[in-house]
């Protein structure tokens, strides 16, 4: 191989770089499952519905909805449904 082969080839390689990542950051997002939560709180009163993206699976979804009703809500009363 000559070396302007083997000079381009690094140039031509970076250059591709942002394109793939592109593609492989789009194709990551969309297989993200969103979930609908809702629960109540320790005195028994519904809290709203809360969507939550969890990679991890339905007990993930649980977690972060806790987290975003400010752990008010009851655990055991979490109830997520999938969307996607």
């Amino acid at each position: 191989m000559s070396k302007k082969y083997l000079v381009g080839l690094p140039l031509a390689v970076a250059a591709m770089s942002p394109a793939l990542a592109s593609v492989d950051a789009a194709t990551a997002q969309a297989a993200v499952p969103t979930y609908t939560c809702t629960a109540q709180t320790w005195a028994g009163e519904q809290l709203p519905a809360v969507t939550v993206e969890a990679k991890h699976g339905k007990y993930q979804a649980q977690g972060v909805a806790q987290t975003r009703w400010g752990g008010v809500a009851k655990f055991a009363t979490i109830d997520c449904k999938i969307e996607n």
